[in-house]
């Protein structure tokens, strides 16, 4: 059941992504930040709640292991975010950051 509901959360992600991707001309840049900064949230959220159900953790070495690969694929989905992701979203937003 939980995996269940951890689907249906990156589902809506990215239904919401696809959605702001489509209107992103409505909207302005800080507003797009903002908004897919917390959609990235919600769909990392879906991520490592769907890798920890499927983990089934037998010993010590096994427990201290688990915070390292969810670290590792938490900073994977963000760098993903802030540099394929948010360009999409923001035309030349890595060029304006001064």
């Amino acid at each position: 059941m939980s995996r269940q509901i951890f689907r249906i959360i990156i589902g809506i992600a990215l239904a919401i992504a696809l959605l702001l991707y489509v209107t992103k001309e409505f909207y302005n840049v800080e507003f797009l930040i903002m908004f897919s900064s917390l959609n990235f949230l919600i769909f990392s959220l879906g991520v490592h709640g769907l890798i920890a159900h499927s983990f089934r953790i037998e010993n010590k070495v096994e427990l201290t292991l688990f915070p390292l690969i969810m670290w590792v694929i938490w900073a994977i989905l963000f760098l993903a975010f802030v540099f394929i992701i948010l360009p999409m979203y923001c035309d030349n937003f890595l060029v304006d950051i001064s």
